[in-house]
């Protein structure tokens, strides 16, 4: 990834270690989430989601009629659940980036080759913590 994408990314991740040790946001499911389920948990969705990502670029899974939308979508959640799998594990950004290289590696790829920017991911996340109110929290 580039800069500017890692330091989005890196900001979406703080976003999700702040979650997970503040008691700030009581309703936050993702908060309740990485209080009660393990890394495996996480890693299974990660994997569910991945599959659901290639069923995006195959044409078999859709959400809307929107290919890119979808796109990003699966994709988010791709990084979504990997990032929960680290924070759970008390694992800082860095250790995220190398213990789940191939995976982000190939989250890469398949952006590139569908010509769909990997920054819109975490731009739209972002978005979404800015409406919920969770990055005035963040250091």
């Amino acid at each position: 990834m580039k800069d500017a994408e890692i330091n989005l990314a890196r900001k979406l991740f703080g976003v999700f270690e702040m979650l997970k040790n503040s008691n700030e946001f009581p309703n936050s499911g993702t908060s309740k989430m990485l209080r009660e389920k393990d890394a495996r948990f996480f890693r299974t969705r990660a994997d569910d989601e991945f599959r659901e990502l290639v069923g995006v670029v195959d044409g078999c899974h859709r959400h809307s009629d929107d290919f890119e939308k979808d796109f990003v979508l699966e994709s988010s959640q791709v990084f979504y659940w990997l990032a929960l799998a680290a924070v759970v594990q008390k694992k800082s950004f860095a250790e995220f980036e190398k213990m789940f290289d191939p995976e982000i590696s190939r989250l890469e790829k398949l952006h590139a080759e569908n010509k769909i920017p990997i920054a819109k991911v975490f731009e739209k996340d972002l978005r979404e913590c800015e409406e919920k109110g969770y990055l005035q929290y963040l250091e």
